[in-house]
């Protein structure tokens, strides 16, 4: 089994917290559009800044939702149909707020390139993350 990298680790405890807040949000608030607004935001953060496998931000954030509906249903507290159905919508927005951030990362390195010290980098378009190499013209 491949364990994540050390600075990943950070990003998965941010991703399971984030998809927490906006299951709590969800359930507490009683507020769908809130909650998906978050989980949105949320989830285009964490896949711009690791653009990597973006389907892990979208699975952790997107899946806090469902939890805490589910959680709500073994408590007390008794939500309607409406809102347990509601919460599988925050699933769908984090899956396309994954791929966007991802393509505004992929957008922020093709149009700004880096320059050092007055020498031109380059940017390779053709791979699926973007390196960056220099010109030694």
């Amino acid at each position: 089994m491949i364990s994540p990298k050390k600075p990943d680790l950070l990003y998965y405890l941010l991703a399971v917290i984030f998809g927490a807040a906006c299951g709590y949000v969800h359930i507490r608030l009683e507020d769908s559009s809130l909650s998906v607004l978050m989980v949105t935001a949320f989830t285009m953060f964490l896949a711009y800044r690791r653009p990597t496998r973006v389907w892990r931000w979208a699975v952790l954030v997107g899946l806090g939702m469902p939890a805490a509906g589910f959680l709500a249903l073994l408590t007390r507290e008794r939500p309607s149909r409406g809102m347990i159905a509601g919460t599988f919508a925050g699933l769908a927005f984090s899956i396309v707020a994954a791929i966007g951030g991802k393509v505004l990362h992929r957008a922020r390195t093709i149009l700004f390139e880096k320059k050092v010290d007055g020498e031109q980098w380059t940017v390779d378009r053709n791979e699926a993350n973007a390196s960056v190499t220099r010109d030694r013209t």
